[in-house]
Formats: C-alpha cells, sequence, structure tokens
C-alpha cells in the first residue's frame, strides 16, 4: 500500500468543531481576548498575538507576545500534569483545565442511558 498523504489535527483545533459545547469560561476569555488584540492594534499600533495566561482559579491575565516568541512554536504538556506511572492525569492538570470546561459541566455520574427492557426471543 502507498500512502502519499495523511492529515492530522491538533488537539487544540478539536473544540471547535463543537459551537454547542462551548464551555461558558473558555467563551468568555475567547471574547476578551479578541477586543484586546483588536484594541492593541488601533490604540497601539503594534503587531503580536494576545496570550492568555492563567493566574489564578478562574482568573486571567492577557499579555501581548511577539509573533516569533508564538508561531510555529509546541507547547507541551506539563510533567506536574501526568501522574508517576504515566497513565493518567494528576490533580494539577484537573485544576489547570477545570475553567476550560466551564460552570455548567454534568458529573459522570449522571450521564446514564435509560434502562431498556430486555427482549428475549423464543
Amino acid at each position: 500500500m502507498n500512502i502519499s498523504r495523511v492529515r492530522s489535527d491538533t488537539f487544540g483545533y478539536l473544540q471547535r468543531s463543537f459551537l454547542g459545547c462551548v464551555s461558558d469560561v473558555d467563551q468568555q476569555e475567547a471574547r476578551e481576548v479578541g477586543e484586546r488584540a483588536v484594541q492593541m492594534a488601533m490604540w497601539n499600533d503594534v503587531d503580536g498575538s494576545m496570550t492568555i495566561r492563567r493566574i489564578g482559579d478562574y482568573s486571567v491575565n492577557f499579555k501581548l507576545a511577539a509573533f516569533e516568541d508564538i508561531a510555529a512554536k509546541t507547547k507541551y504538556m506539563a510533567d506536574e500534569f501526568i501522574n508517576e506511572r504515566g497513565n493518567h492525569v494528576t490533580d494539577a492538570f484537573k485544576f489547570y483545565v477545570r475553567p476550560l470546561l466551564g460552570s455548567g459541566l454534568p458529573q459522570p455520574s449522571w450521564v446514564r442511558a435509560p434502562i431498556v427492557e430486555k427482549i428475549l426471543r423464543k
């Protein structure tokens, strides 16, 4: 078999495919980072990319970064986010990702399929 092309997507793009599943926190931060980018471009006549740095529980700081500091760079998952066995995430990761999931995230125990009566054929 000769495969000449393969396509893959970065995990960071997946959430953009599900508009109905956007978290309220992520939506608010995305809107604000866009507004700040426009303000920087119009008021200060500067180029760059707005970044979001999480500084606390549901708090962020927005900062303008130079394109060369961001373009074509990969941010790897921090070692503190993976447990010692390397097979699960830590509480530090859960704390980091919680704001991205939003405030209305259902508990997994609440997501259950309805009980269906078993049908036996005779």
